[in-house]
Formats: structure tokens, sequence, C-alpha cells
């Protein structure tokens, strides 16, 4: 995939693969009431600056996202997001200073080619990261949505029903669903990373 501008990747109806890590690699989830304050935040944020999304991972240092854009520009989603929550943490834990490192890690990604794989990546992170020892066993990722296992993520929070229609309207939704879950699964067995991990871009 090409390297696009700044200008062309706060266009809307673009698909991105987010990470937000802490600075210094330092943990910026410590536990779960931090976990479920990002949940909530994103979910505000979706209602005050409308975005799909898709999948998500929240690591202990780290979080990724997998994000579609609509009207509002892509900075102005992440700013919104993370400032929120910085402001949480400083104030929970009596701190100060910088949470996230100065650039997050953004790539743009062709929706025709690595839909899918892209959900697929982030679902398998905290299971390829030895957190869990099987993706359906990590509290906060977007896969238990997908599972159907019960979970603490807010309502509506995943667009599934578009995650799962881009494959055909008239498809069965439920079918669609067992098969994402089954290509999931698959991917455990893969041990290279996808192709659009290297077409990296930095804002």
């Amino acid at each position: 995939m090409s390297r696009r501008s700044r200008k062309e990747i706060d266009l809307p109806a673009v698909l991105f693969h987010i990470v937000c890590r802490g600075n210094n690699q330092k943990k910026i989830f410590r536990d779960s009431r931090d976990y479920r304050k990002i949940l909530k935040i994103l979910k505000e944020t979706k209602e005050k600056h409308p975005f799909y999304l898709y999948s998500f991972n929240l690591i202990p240092n780290h979080y990724h996202l997998e994000v579609e854009t609509r009207e509002v520009s892509l900075s102005k989603i992440l700013h919104q997001i993370n400032t929120s929550y910085v402001k949480y943490f400083n104030r929970r834990y009596n701190c100060s200073g910088h949470l996230f490192q100065d650039r997050f890690y953004c790539v743009v990604v062709d929706k025709e080619t690595y839909f899918w794989e892209l959900a697929r990546y982030i679902d398998l992170n905290a299971f390829r990261a030895n957190l869990v020892k099987k993706p359906e066993d990590y509290r906060w990722s977007s896969f238990l949505v997908y599972a159907r296992i019960k979970n603490e993520i807010p309502k509506d929070l995943i667009d599934e029903g578009r995650f799962l229609q881009y494959w055909g309207e008239r498809e069965d939704l439920e079918k669609v669903r067992q098969n994402y879950l089954k290509f999931v699964l698959e991917g455990i067995k893969i041990k290279k990373e996808p192709s659009f991990i290297a077409d990296k871009k930095f804002l």
C-alpha cells in the first residue's frame, strides 16, 4: 500500500489500524477500572465524533483499534480519546506528564484486501502477547463480541452489523459471523505478520 499525506488520511471512509503506546512502554491500564474507563471514553467519543469501530484490543501498555472514519478526522477522534483518558489517569494516580508516546502508530489499510485480516490481527493480539491461552479468554477484546461471550464492552461500541455486512448484505450474517470466528482461530497457526504491518504511517 502506498503512503498517504496527512490531508488524505483525514478524509472520510478510510480504514485505519491504530496503535497508541504508553510512554517508555509503561502501563496505561493498571486494573479493570482503567479498561472500563477507556471503553466508556471510546463510546462517548463515537457519539460526539461518529466513526466506525470494528475491532479493538486493550493491552496493559498499549491499545489497538480498527477504525473507519466518517465526517470527523482521525486526528480529532484520537485527540478526544487520548486527552480524556490522560486526564482520568493522571487524576486517579496523582501523576502528571506524558502517558502516551508523542506519535501514534497509524496504518491506512486497504478495505478490499485487509478488512478481515486486520480485525483478526487485532483480536489475536493479547493471545500473541501470551496474556491468555485462548483469544476468547481475554476480557478486553472485541473478539468477545463476535464470539457472543459475556463481556463488559458497552453495547453498540462495535459496529458488528456493518463489519459482517461488508461481505454482502444478502448473505446470512450468522454464517458470516461463524466464518469470521473460524478465520480468527485459523490465524493462531500463522506466525508471519500481515503485510500491512510493514507499511507504517506515524502521525
